[in-house]
């Protein structure tokens, strides 16, 4: 009898310590698939904020105003070398 409980508490003790093990290895798991659902989305929103934020300021380029640093906002009466070169950077 004694021999036996000995054996149960040694897989009792073999098997927490696989389970510790099981769940240390779902939630490295967990964190990664985490980090790879929040990648592509965290990119593809910059990308289009930075698409959208070219976009405006092509339309505030083509209302008659400055984009670039030297006179943002600025009127323009003709075209700026500055601005024209800023928009090529898209």
């Amino acid at each position: 009898m004694e021999k036996k409980i000995q054996e149960l508490t040694t897989i009792i003790r073999e098997l927490t310590f696989e389970i510790a093990d099981l769940k240390q290895r779902i939630r490295e798991l967990e964190k990664e698939k985490a980090q790879e659902e929040y990648r592509p989305t965290d990119l593809k929103d910059k990308i289009l904020l930075r698409a959208e934020g070219y976009e405006n300021l092509g339309g505030i380029y083509k209302e008659g105003y400055h984009i670039c640093s030297m006179a943002y906002g600025e009127p323009r009466e003709e075209e700026c070398l500055f601005c024209i070169a800023f928009m090529g950077r898209e």
